[in-house]
């Protein structure tokens, strides 16, 4: 009798380029993930919903349902009857329309763990579920309300370094005799500096603190040290470390706004030169180790002594030179840990039946540096090699923790692999309200403006400034990354287009302009498909909370996903996602070539785990993946002829 299933696992892996990814794990690269596709089945031709982008796709796998109907509908929402350009990230799971796997399972008494999972905060997982952070897309990086132009804000601090040569946004030090230090020995050629430093991007106001460094030189070797202290006494120096070295990690608490919060950070001493003259010590955030899990209690359990809850900043850091290549795989691998010992210890210690991660690492990785990979984008060509190891080394940290999860389940557990999309090099600049512009749909006010509110991130500039849009005589408006507005009177506070007749005609003149525009760099056409909202149902992102005409682009062009189709394939990019099925009652080391759409994986899900299925659930069982598709419905017939059996035993006179 074939094994039950008894758990499952969905890992999330956000925006890995398949084909690189599958290479560099049948190539024994990736362990983990070469285990996992070899043991499972793979469906290369995985399309995701559009836009090809994070919080409605990650929405999309957990509720079965399209984006239209679970209203994630893009990065951003824009809620009916708000201004055209008032727009929040999409990261609460209170605004979800539609039920989620774990709601369903809840019915039936199963418990969820979700850990990392964008747009999952505030989610209902029941009694005894866990959730750990989804505000974001990592543990301190947090997105929950906030606007475009804020885009994003740590708790607590951005990275920070402090140095004694410039760097964009650096702390600066001052080198100079040291003197005053109670109790610590050190060289007659030591030097000190005393810092005030302020955290980055907080999330709370953090109070101002102060560090005292500690620069000191071995006899005959020059400077090779740095102590770090709260005070110039032995007792508070709580960090000593030399060049290349990094410390462990220092728990701390940090006065804040919103009172003190608990916290943890490590450093590297990135350089010290022996003269003394070049100081560079580099700290990967100050994380906060309170505010990020429900219940609470599960924040003081968690612990991770190779890794930290960081945030995104060193990407940041990595593009401001701050830190070189290795340094950034270092930093990377620290969130990587913080989820692996993370996860597992909650597999390990909290029931659970169903259990979601997400990591987001190949995402910031593609933005920061895909255009580096491919010929065709690269400043540099002759650099792809050092740009391939560095993809193939943060590729390795996110196998580790791949494996490290997996190391919690056993021959009933159903694992799901699976991305929210793919990605590819940046394009040629777009911005649809150039085109809006140009045929007379949207209308500036004549004279510059500072930045023109939350959306100056999305306004054409002239280069210098923002301009401000003139609503009274605008007709039509772009926002977030495929979505145009009719500015229509009665639903939008400024509209001024008639509802009827006049929207509809507005409607044809935006596709039409969309259509006939030609770029004038390149004289190529962007756009590649032009929709009106209700005809977008095709593509599943229709409704109220979707622009009157959805658009996507051409491959050439835009940020490295969003604005593209789910088919898309550009130079060494593909935005088809990922998805690998491995668990008892699914073929082992098989692909299948049928179209796998993202709303597809919880009625799978609930078709093996024999769990309810959400309220709202619209994809379909991938019966192609079943070593037995029809395993169900014998199942049920021989349960029934042998109640038919016991029927026929009961009901028949008894025997003399």
């Amino acid at each position: 009798m074939a094994k039950r299933i008894e758990k499952v696992m969905v890992l999330g892996i956000d925006a890995p380029i398949v084909p690189r990814l599958r290479k560099y794990a049948l190539e024994g690269k990736l362990p983990a993930l070469k285990r996992l596709f070899e043991e499972g089945t793979h469906a290369p031709n995985c399309l995701v919903p559009f836009p090809t982008i994070t919080p409605p796709n990650w929405t999309t796998i957990t509720t079965g349902a399209w984006p239209g109907t679970h209203g994630i509908t893009d990065f951003e929402g824009h809620i009916p009857g708000d201004p055209l350009d008032k727009l929040h990230q999409n990261f609460d799971s209170t605004e979800v329309l539609a039920e989620r796997i774990w709601e369903a399972a809840a019915r039936a008494g199963k418990k969820t763990i979700v850990v990392n999972y964008p747009t999952s905060y505030k989610a209902n997982v029941g009694e005894d579920g866990v959730v750990v952070a989804g505000y974001g897309l990592n543990v301190n990086d947090w997105r929950y309300g906030m606007d475009k132009r804020t885009n994003q804000l740590n708790n607590l601090s951005h990275d920070l370094m402090l140095t004694t040569t410039p760097y964009p946004f650096a702390t600066d030090v001052e080198l100079k005799k040291a003197q005053g230090w109670e109790g610590v020995e050190h060289s007659p050629k030591a030097l000190e500096a005393t810092v005030t430093l302020n955290a980055r991007r907080s999330l709370h106001q953090v109070e101002p603190w102060t560090w005292h460094l500690l620069v000191d030189a071995s006899e005959g070797k020059g400077y090779d040290t740095v102590l770090v202290a709260k005070a110039k006494r032995e007792n508070d120096v709580f960090a000593r470390v030399k060049p290349g070295e990094w410390t462990a990690n220092i728990k701390d608490v940090f006065q804040t706004e919103a009172g003190p919060k608990k916290a943890a950070f490590r450093m590297k001493l990135l350089e010290l030169t022996p003269d003394g003259e070049i100081m560079r010590l580099y700290v990967p955030g100050i994380c906060s180790l309170q505010d990020w899990a429900a219940p609470s209690s599960v924040e003081t359990e968690i612990e991770s002594e190779n890794g930290l809850p960081t945030m995104r900043g060193a990407w940041d850091s990595f593009l401001m030179e701050w830190i070189d290549a290795p340094t950034l795989v270092e930093v990377t691998n620290l969130m990587h840990n913080f989820l692996a010992d993370a996860g597992s210890y909650l597999l390990e210690n909290k029931p659970w039946d169903l259990y979601f991660m997400h990591i987001h690492t190949p995402d910031w990785m593609h933005h920061t540096f895909s255009v580096d990979l491919d010929p065709r984008t690269a400043q540099h060509p002759e650099q792809i090699p050092q740009f391939e190891w560095l993809e193939q080394q943060l590729y390795k940290g996110v196998d580790h923790t791949v494996g490290r999860i997996l190391e919690c389940a056993d021959d009933k557990t159903l694992v799901v692999v699976v991305s929210d999309h793919g990605a590819k090099p940046k394009g040629h600049d777009f911005n649809v309200n150039q085109i809006l512009e140009a045929a007379g749909l949207l209308v500036y006010e004549p004279s510059e403006a500072e930045a023109a509110g939350s959306q100056a991130w999305y306004l054409p500039t002239d280069g210098k400034s923002a301009r401000k849009i003139d609503w009274s005589k605008t007709v039509a408006y772009g926002q977030r990354r495929v979505h145009v507005y009719v500015n229509t009177r009665g639903r939008d506070p400024q509209g001024i287009v008639a509802p009827g007749e006049e929207y509809e005609k507005v409607r044809e003149r935006i596709i039409k302009a969309l259509y006939e525009y030609n770029d004038p760099e390149t004289g190529l056409k962007p756009i590649a498909l032009a929709l009106k909202n209700e005809d977008a149902r095709i593509i599943g992102n229709w409704g109220p909370r979707s622009g009157d005409v959805i658009y996507a682009i051409n491959p050439t062009y835009g940020r490295e996903h969003g604005e593209q189709l789910p088919t898309t394939t550009w130079g060494v990019g593909d935005i088809h996602g990922l998805f690998i099925l491995k668990g008892p009652g699914v073929k082992q080391g098989a692909t299948i070539e049928r179209t796998v759409y993202l709303a597809d994986v919880t009625p799978t899900i609930c078709h093996l785990a024999e769990l309810p299925v959400p309220a709202q659930c619209e994809g379909s069982v991938l019966y192609q993946a079943l070593e037995d598709p029809d395993a169900q419905v014998k199942e049920l017939q021989a349960l029934r002829r042998n109640v038919e059996r016991l029927k026929r035993m009961v009901e028949r006179p008894p025997m003399c």
